[in-house]
């Protein structure tokens, strides 16, 4: 019967609040934001409740966390804390350290989306936690954070991206050696994201079967930086390569991932394969043949030249002045002369790539060593400077207009350009008989090596020791060699037939082949028909036939060389005759005019005897061309001499129909001078020719080879005999200043002492001449001999102008004292060259300068760019680093 409360108080916290009346007796409160435990007690009026507890369960709580990042130490990249930062872009395999602080927590799971369980994080105090984990992948993870009481936990999800170890990069450039194809030089980078372990040169050598001989990887340095940059010198010659071998190599670096372990990067793999014996002869043989065809055309080039060069002197010397067409005209000869040099130039290389293929695949005879080696000289020699500084001089003076001596350089040149000729007629000639003879060589040894298979292959035939079908192949083989042997005959026969004078190679060679070649068909047939004996005898047939032919071939070779040596002897001999009777003839002649009236007949007479003496020179002179073109001991400066000689009998023989005899005279000694060098220089050559002829062998002689396989040439005069001539030729000249000082003999009763002193002084100087040439090829200085060499070629023009008087014998003195004080620093050289000894060392093959110059520069157009900070971050840094590698392959 009580009436129901209108209203209704809670009480907390020493605060009192109303109640919300809802409906009849139904009041409510609503705690917001509850804390905390909170006692309340409920009264309306004067009725209280009872004291009650509004109980407050606390919730898991994540107040922050730090992440300790241990990044591999290879990366050489400095640990980091951060703090409350979840997603991360680190490097592959860096340590992750999670030290969490808690509220209410019990437990810290955490949930990598790559793995299917949670992992519990270690409590390390009432609110910490730590978690440890190295990444190796890109993952999701998620932080499950509860206690006891809420056992649903939240969670908060974070991202990892793993940056992954880059494979390291590399790359190379290749130089190579415009000298030498077996020398190669390399320079290149090699980089990686973090570091390099290791840069290295591999290798490895393929026989021609396909095996492999070795391997080798080689370390060239030790990477202390993310980038290196590197240069190798690469030999062949080094790796002693045999026929057919084939040398692959590359270039290979390896970085330093400790976590997956070394990612190496290599170059692209190179080659190189040393031509088998069947390539190194095709090569030679196309060689040859681009020889003998640049020699072929450089000769008619010099012939043109020749002719065009002497019109255009002719046509300046009517005119006073050099016009601009003519400028135009001398400018173009002048670059034709130099085309004509690259393009013998160019034969030169491919004689001396020829020489040193053949000591890779082939050993020659002597004789054939000795005329390659000769040939060699005469390329050189035809390439002298002296025509290229003429020219340079002609040039010179064309620009400064100076056409008087202008006109005497275009002379000296025209000089030069019909010596050189004359040269290049005497190589291309001698090339070809040097050519052929190798090639018959080759061919005797390849019918003696093919006779040795086929006796081989009979023995096996009788015998029966390889299967039936593989007896017939190993014929059919034969059959294919012998067949190339047989064209390779041919090629001879046809070759031998474009020479001057071809060799007598037999008659019969062809009846031969062909009676082998039947042999050898009939062997196949018998062995088709499974009859091994009769096989076997044919078989032994074609090779008792294939010796013969070889010998045959040999003994034709041999039998023909010595009636060729001692012919050749005989003409040189006949030459030195008829050069010392001209000589004598130009002598009596000279007398004579220096007697006679300018305007009696009698003068006309011995200008026509001047004519017949230069006739007779001329007989000589071609009869010398053709021979030196045959005998390689005739020296090619020879050829020098006998243009010096033409020019001085043609300018006498002007100046004696002008009646200048005086400057006639000196033309006509100079003529006597030069024809007497002639016959020294040809009188050496003789003797070289009949030692060589008196050392050769059976055996070791070949067609149109003077003098067998020169084993027998002299070495140079040693420096004490040269001392000891000219100081015999000294007191011989003082006896002669004596005698024309009693009046015992003038000049004319004494012309024979004076010839033949003139000539021991030119023998002593052309003695002289050689070693100071071989002092030059040995690097050593010869400025003093050149001196001497000048005084004596002064006293011998003397002496042929039979000048003998007291100046002459004081010059005499002091070349004796020069050659003394030569000699004795000569021994003193010797000397102190056998007291040295230098242990054998290695040494490296250094990069070309301008190739050091090209990476210097590289390497500093690009070091700015390898600065990068190590502040940066992993992506900042790869940017960087990307950009740094496109510039070293720019």
């Amino acid at each position: 019967g009580d009436a129901l409360p209108e209203e209704a108080f809670i009480r907390f916290d020493d605060f009192q609040y109303r109640l919300k009346k809802l409906d009849g007796n139904k009041f409510q409160y609503v705690f917001n934001n509850v804390q905390k435990n909170v006692n309340f007690q409920l009264f309306s009026g004067s009725v209280n409740s009872t004291e009650n507890e509004l109980l407050v369960l606390a919730k898991p709580n994540l107040t922050g966390f730090s992440l300790n990042i241990d990044y591999p130490s290879y990366i050489g990249r400095k640990d980091e804390n951060i703090s409350n930062i979840g997603d991360m872009v680190v490097p592959v395999g860096t340590k992750l350290t999670w030290n969490f602080d808690t509220k209410n927590t019990d437990h810290i799971d955490i949930a990598f989306l790559n793995s299917s369980t949670k992992k519990e994080a270690e409590k390390r105090a009432d609110d910490r936690y730590r978690f440890v984990k190295q990444i190796f992948k890109d993952d999701i993870y998620k932080v499950y954070y509860s206690n006891n009481v809420i056992p649903n936990p939240d969670s908060v999800s974070y991202s990892l991206r793993v940056i992954p170890d880059q494979h390291p990069t590399i790359n190379v450039e290749k130089f190579q050696d415009s000298t030498d194809n077996t020398l190669i030089y390399f320079v290149g980078n090699a980089s990686d994201d973090y570091g390099l372990s290791s840069l290295t040169f591999n290798y490895s050598i393929k026989s021609q079967n396909g095996a492999i001989k070795k391997s080798e990887s080689k370390s060239i340095v030790s990477p202390k930086d993310r980038n290196v940059q590197y240069d190798y010198s690469l030999d062949i010659n080094e790796f002693n390569l045999q026929a057919g071998d084939q040398l692959t190599y590359y270039f290979e670096t390896k970085d330093n991932d400790a976590i997956n372990g070394a990612k190496s990067a290599k170059t692209a793999v190179m080659n190189f394969e040393k031509p088998s014996i069947e390539e190194f002869k095709e090569m030679e043989d196309e060689n040859e043949d681009d020889i003998t065809k640049s020699l072929m055309e450089s000769l008619k080039e010099s012939q043109k030249l020749q002719d065009e060069l002497k019109k255009l002197r002719e046509k300046l010397l009517q005119k006073k002045d050099i016009s601009f067409q003519e400028q135009k005209e001398l400018e173009k000869l002048l670059e034709r002369q130099k085309e004509l040099e690259k393009q013998i130039e160019k034969a030169k290389e491919k004689f001396e790539e020829n020489l040193k293929n053949q000591e890779e695949f082939s050993e020659r005879q002597e004789d054939i060593l000795e005329k390659q080696e000769k040939i060699q000289e005469m390329f050189e020699e035809v390439l002298d400077d002296e025509t290229q500084e003429l020219m340079e001089k002609i040039q010179e003076l064309m620009d400064e207009l100076n056409k008087d001596e202008m006109m005497e350089m275009m002379e000296d040149m025209e000089m030069n350009e019909n010596t050189m000729e004359k040269e290049m007629d005497r190589l291309l000639e001698l090339f070809k008989q040097l050519e052929l003879e190798k090639e018959i060589q080759d061919q005797v040894e390849k019918l003696n090596e093919l006779a040795e298979k086929q006796e081989e292959l009979a023995e096996e035939t009788e015998n029966k020791e390889k299967p039936q079908d593989q007896l017939e192949k190993e014929q059919e083989d034969l059959n294919k060699e012998f067949e190339d042997a047989m064209e390779k005959m041919e090629e001879i026969e046809e070759k031998n037939e474009e020479l001057e004078r071809p060799k007598d190679l037999g008659e019969d060679n062809e009846e031969q082949m062909e009676d082998i070649q039947e042999e050898m068909e009939k062997s196949s047939e018998e062995l088709e028909k499974q009859d091994n004996k009769k096989a076997s005898d044919s078989q032994k047939k074609a090779a008792q036939k294939m010796k013969q032919m070889a010998g045959n071939l040999d003994m034709q070779m041999q039998a023909c060389s010595g009636d060729q040596a001692q012919e050749d002897i005989e003409a040189l001999r006949q030459l030195l005759e008829n050069l010392v009777t001209l000589s004598f003839d130009q002598e009596d002649l000279i007398n004579d005019i220096a007697k006679t009236e300018k305007t009696t007949p009698r003068y006309v007479s011995l200008v026509q005897t001047q004519f017949k003496l230069k006739d007779d020179f001329g007989l000589i002179r071609d009869s010398l061309e053709q021979l030196s073109k045959r005998v390689d001991q005739i020296a090619s400066f020879v050829n020098e001499k006998v243009a010096e000689i033409d020019v001085n009998m043609e300018e006498s023989l002007e100046e004696l129909e002008d009646r200048k005899v005086p400057e006639a005279e000196e033309h006509q000694r100079r003529t006597m001078k030069n024809v007497n060098d002639l016959a020294l220089m040809l009188s050496e050559s003789m003797q070289q020719m009949q030692q060589a002829a008196a050392s050769s062998m059976p055996g070791n002689q070949n067609c149109n080879k003077p003098g067998g396989n020169g084993s027998g040439k002299p070495g140079n005069v040693p420096m004490d005999k040269i001392t000891e001539g000219q100081d015999g030729l000294n007191k011989d000249m003082k006896e002669m200043h004596e005698k024309m000082k009693n009046g015992k003999g003038g000049e004319g009763g004494m012309a024979k002492e004076f010839a033949q002193a003139a000539a021991r002084q030119a023998a002593l100087r052309k003695a002289l001449e050689e070693m100071k040439r071989d002092a030059q090829e040995r690097g050593k200085g010869a400025g003093d001999l050149q001196e001497i060499i000048d005084q004596m070629d002064k006293i011998e023009t003397d002496l042929v102008n039979k000048k003998l008087n007291a100046e002459l014998l004081a010059r005499q003195a002091d070349i004796q004292t020069r050659l003394l004080e030569a000699e004795k620093a000569d021994r003193q050289r010797e000397w102190d060259q056998k007291r040295k000894s230098e242990q054998a060392k290695e040494q490296r093959k250094e990069l070309p300068p301008a190739l050091q110059d090209y990476i210097k520069k590289r390497e500093a157009e690009i070091e700015l760019y390898n600065k990068v900070s190590p502040s940066l971050r992993p992506y900042y840094k790869q940017m960087v680093n990307e950009y740094y590698n496109s510039l070293k392959k720019s």
